[in-house]
């Protein structure tokens, strides 16, 4: 997948209908976030923008306004045909185009040049909160898809401090009483649209409940998966071996069914989680519900269950958020490449944070703040959640490398979350007491990091 550089979209645009919009009197009613549609010879792509005014000089950043990987700054001054703005690199100096904007009522519109590419814009504000909100919503989903993409039409349009109650069919489309509901290959439910979630949010995702909702799952166990054993590694499996396990809800434990006689006594605690949650991949990707990535998807952490939050960079508009593949039960790493798959009862609450991204999920529970590391290998999965674990002390307690190395080194741990699928996943995670001991400073503006080279932090 094509990671790449969002920001936050601030790009200080527009006006100009009559003389008093040239003043900073104007200015009040024209900051704030907007949510911009750019249209180019190739679509067309929607993001959100943050207004910020000094005088007459509007400044500003963002994320792209054309998928080109990018992180915008901008400059500019009203003159006589609108407002006028340079768009420049990362740097604050490379030019990378311009625009000119006006404003028309309670909408904005304009033209102007991106890469040597013609475009134009329009915007208007997000969506207000409904003055009964927050909701709670009782959804029943109809359609599943396999697949995370922005293509996928919303199941249901929520506003940040929603709660949505739903359910999720196991990895092989099994629902409530094992009846089976759609066709296999991990379908979620979803997707929901975040109003006012743009390029370069993060959303937060509170787990109020994730429950089965039957009294089997179902689990391939007659061997171990290759990828955790050594290459040739021997395994003869026994012949006619179940793959069912009975759930009981009552004492909250899990027991094979048709066991040998050396595992008639054997059983489990249940410890139920969701296998998958996603956010829309970047742009027009559409990336299978077995996979995973920086946007989230098939993670198999066995700590994404109630009462935790999960953290997810929002790379479309609406972050268009999934879930699905509900395990009873899971051990670390998957290793045999299924939990105890069965179907959930779920309750979440989605609130939005605007203008930071850590370009990859990230979780806290009551003891523990959690980053993600996903990559081809087990070393690139550590390094990248040791990386994105560095950017979050870097975003939210502004520590230096020296102060990071000193905080980290007795103190991180990390969990194999997932070695069975083409990509391994990692977690670096930090005890939340270990924080206490350090000084908390405000929280930041805008946050943006990438794993491999590090964080822009105001």
């Amino acid at each position: 997948m094509k990671v790449l550089a969002f920001g936050f979209l601030t790009f200080g645009t527009w006006f100009l209908i009559c003389a008093d919009a040239q003043s900073a009197t104007g200015a009040p009613g024209l900051t704030g976030r907007w949510e911009v549609t750019t249209s180019y010879p190739e679509g067309s792509f929607v993001a959100g923008l943050d207004l910020a005014a000094d005088g007459r000089l509007f400044t500003g950043r963002s994320g792209y306004l054309v998928p080109d990987g990018y992180w915008y700054k901008y400059s500019g001054t009203v003159q006589n045909d609108g407002l006028h703005l340079q768009i420049l690199g990362p740097d604050g100096k490379t030019g990378i185009g311009s625009l000119v904007l006006n404003l028309h009522g309670v909408t904005l519109s304009g033209r102007g040049v991106i890469h040597d590419v013609a475009v134009t814009v329009s915007a208007r504000r997000p969506l207000q909160r409904p003055a009964n909100a927050p909701r709670m919503h009782n959804f029943t989903p109809q359609v599943y898809y396999t697949t995370f993409s922005g293509g996928h039409p919303p199941a249901l349009h929520i506003f940040p401090g929603d709660t949505v109650r739903t359910k999720t069919v196991d990895c092989c489309g099994g629902g409530e009483n094992a009846a089976q509901h759609t066709l296999p290959g991990n379908p979620q439910t979803g997707p929901f649209y975040i109003e006012g979630a743009m390029i370069g949010d993060t959303i937060a995702v509170h787990f109020n409940k994730i429950r089965p909702n039957r009294d089997t799952a179902d689990q391939y166990r007659a061997t171990l998966d290759p990828h955790v054993l050594p290459p040739g590694y021997s395994q003869e499996p026994a012949a006619g071996w179940s793959n069912v396990w009975r759930l009981d809800s009552e004492h909250s434990t899990a027991t094979p069914v048709a066991p040998s006689d050396k595992l008639k006594t054997f059983s489990v605690k249940l410890i139920p989680m969701l296998g998958c949650v996603a956010v829309a991949p970047y742009w027009k990707q559409a990336i299978g519900t077995s996979d995973l990535g920086p946007f989230g998807g098939n993670l198999d952490y066995n700590e994404i269950r109630e009462g935790m939050t999960l953290y997810l960079p929002v790379y479309q508009a609406g972050a268009m958020l999934s879930m699905g593949d509900g395990h009873a039960q899971q051990g670390d790493g998957e290793i045999t490449g299924q939990g105890f798959e069965t179907s959930m009862d779920v309750e979440f609450t989605v609130d939005l944070i605007p203008n930071q991204l850590l370009d990859q999920p990230w979780a806290e529970n009551d003891e523990y703040i959690m980053v993600s590391g996903i990559g081809g290998s087990l070393t690139e999965a550590l390094q990248n959640a040791t990386a994105g674990l560095s950017n979050w002390l870097k975003s939210y307690y502004r520590l230096n490398a020296s102060e990071i190395a000193t905080v980290l080194a007795p103190s991180i741990h990390y969990d194999v979350a997932s070695v069975a699928g083409a990509q391994a996943h990692v977690v670096a995670k930090i005890r939340k007491d270990v924080l206490n001991q350090l000084p908390k400073p405000p929280s930041p503006s805008s946050v943006f990091c990438q794993p491999r080279w590090g964080c822009m932090v105001d």
